[in-house]
């Protein structure tokens, strides 16, 4: 149960292609059938909201993980049975989830295996269609690791060119999601591969650039959500693993220090059940949080430290005269007690 000591969000996987791999049977309730690294989306649920955790859709639509039925249909008909999962997963889930994911790496023109991915105006159709059976949920775009060139490019970056263009068009966008793997290693084959692999994210990750490109991104007005990050740890000594945990300080601190970022998801937190392939194996990189037996690393400590500690308010105060007192602490959940009364209340932007 040390997940809820340690976030209040968590990411439920309806990709769907194991969400519904027999068509017309979808993978709804507890019951159903197990698949590794898939459970079913009830489960998920009840876990979250027995436990506090509040819940968030990963994804209505990402081509990559498309069922294979779906495949050899062409577009009219996929869009079909787009929409059908789509009011399907709207009539369970609305009202109970944090945001709604539309459409997830549509950037990935290697991974289009439908009908749906090349279509030029899928995301629109995407966000028009959700909106339509989700009037009142928040609605995410989330696109892969896209900082780096939108700091080099400002606004003619492809990312916020694609957002400025859907925005101005009326998508019914809400929020921004943008990812931040550190895959190191995750497709090396020898040592001398993975050391380039390490130097390369080095240069890559430059904060004041991360921090230029959210400038950049903040002026759509809308919530920026960091919606997946990995960061790796360069090896099995403490050393690498107090490296691990000092990046993760760094990063977290120029995320939660900036004013437009207001939620930030952590990727396969622990070690050693990541998405793998014969070419690409996101266990190279080590990023979970916790070693394959569940104890924690370095960096769920620090990560802990860091939410229960360094950006927690927590202080005795006297009232004036008039019974008041002032105070400025982080937004979130506060419990205020006086000799004889406890009472609930929260910051919130």
């Amino acid at each position: 149960m040390f997940f809820k000591d340690h976030f209040n969000l968590a990411t439920i996987p309806f990709y769907w292609d194991t969400l519904e791999p027999t068509e017309g049977q979808p993978r709804f309730s507890i019951d159903s059938e197990r698949i590794y690294r898939r459970p079913a989306t009830d489960l998920c649920m009840e876990y979250c909201e027995e436990n506090g955790v509040t819940p968030k859709l990963h994804c209505l639509f990402y081509d990559k993980f498309s069922p294979e039925w779906l495949k050899g249909a062409d577009e009219a008909t996929a869009k079909i049975k787009l929409e059908k999962r789509i009011k399907e997963i709207a009539e369970r889930y609305r009202g109970r989830m944090f945001e709604f994911e539309v459409v997830n790496e549509l950037f990935q023109v290697h991974d289009r295996q439908t009908a749906l991915g090349g279509c030029r105006d899928i995301i629109n159709w995407c966000f028009d269609t959700a909106r339509k059976y989700l009037p009142n949920d928040q609605l995410t775009i989330n696109e892969n690791n896209t900082l780096p060139e939108t700091a080099r490019k400002d606004y003619y970056s492809p990312y916020f060119m694609l957002c400025d263009s859907l925005l101005k068009q009326g998508v019914s966008i809400d929020r921004i999601g943008i990812q931040n793997h550190q895959f190191t290693g995750v497709s090396a084959q020898n040592q001398e591969e993975y050391d380039s692999n390490v130097l390369a994210d080095v240069i890559w990750n430059d904060p004041m650039m991360y921090f230029k490109a959210l400038d950049v991104m903040q002026k759509f007005g809308k919530p920026l959500e960091i919606t997946e990050v990995t960061i790796p740890t360069f090896g099995h000594s403490q050393e690498a693993e107090q490296l691990q945990a000092d990046m993760l300080k760094l990063w977290f601190s120029i995320w939660f220090s900036h004013p437009a970022v207001d939620c930030v998801v952590y990727w396969n937190t622990v070690d050693g059940y990541t998405y793998a392939t014969e070419k690409w194996n996101e266990n190279n990189c080590r990023g979970g949080l916790w070693h394959n037996d569940l104890t924690p690393k370095k960096s769920a400590i620090m990560l802990k430290s860091l939410f229960n500690e360094v950006w927690h308010t927590e202080l005795e105060l006297m009232t004036d005269e008039e019974g008041y007192v002032k105070f400025r602490g982080f937004y979130g959940e506060y419990e205020a007690k006086t000799d004889d009364i406890s009472m609930r209340f929260g910051l919130h932007k």
